[in-house]
């Protein structure tokens, strides 16, 4: 049984427009290097890649996504909640954060309210605060393998206690001179 998840397991992306930030982020945290990273700058393209990985329980997928997007092919901005929206489509188990330079609080409570697991903002603690982002993420993710592997041990106790007294049970009735004191 699995007690900890593996840094091959956790799959991060990051959707912006701005690559460049994001490698820069990347190149200062030694941590973040240990991990699967890819960087995206149209959110096209990773829902194109991310709708072909299935989902699965072993890996961690966390996907930090920019409140500004790419220019579509009609000159719209592309919208973070529809990408966010697609996102929880395809990987419901998906941990997506969103980050931005700005504070705008209707975003943020509409992002939450279809997913998102956090907000931070981009400034001079952004490396910090992805890093804690992850962690936190991590930790979660480790404390309900932990805690599914002990209701596994609990069950399998449980049910060797029962056929004990089943088969205690059986003899009884099959010899009973064993029983006699």
């Amino acid at each position: 049984m699995r007690k900890r998840i593996g840094k091959d397991r956790v799959y991060i992306y990051f959707i912006d427009n701005d690559d460049g930030f994001i490698r820069e982020i990347i190149s200062k945290t030694d941590q973040l290097n240990s991990y699967n990273i890819q960087i995206y700058l149209r959110s096209r393209d990773f829902i194109n890649d991310f709708a072909r990985f299935k989902p699965s329980r072993k890996n961690v997928n966390i996907v930090f996504i920019s409140n500004h997007l790419e220019i579509d092919e009609n000159g719209n901005s592309v919208d973070m909640i529809d990408v966010l929206k697609k996102i929880k489509a395809i990987n419901s188990g998906a941990e997506v954060i969103l980050y931005s330079d700005s504070d705008n609080i209707d975003t943020v409570s509409l992002a939450f309210h279809h997913g998102v697991y956090t907000a931070i903002k981009k400034n001079e603690n952004f490396a910090l605060r992805l890093e804690n982002n992850i962690k936190g993420i991590l930790s979660q993710k480790n404390f309900i393998l932990r805690k599914q592997s002990g209701i596994l041990i609990t069950e399998i106790f449980i049910i060797f206690v029962i056929l004990t007294a089943v088969l205690l049970i059986i003899l009884y009735f099959l010899f009973p001179q064993w029983f006699i004191i």
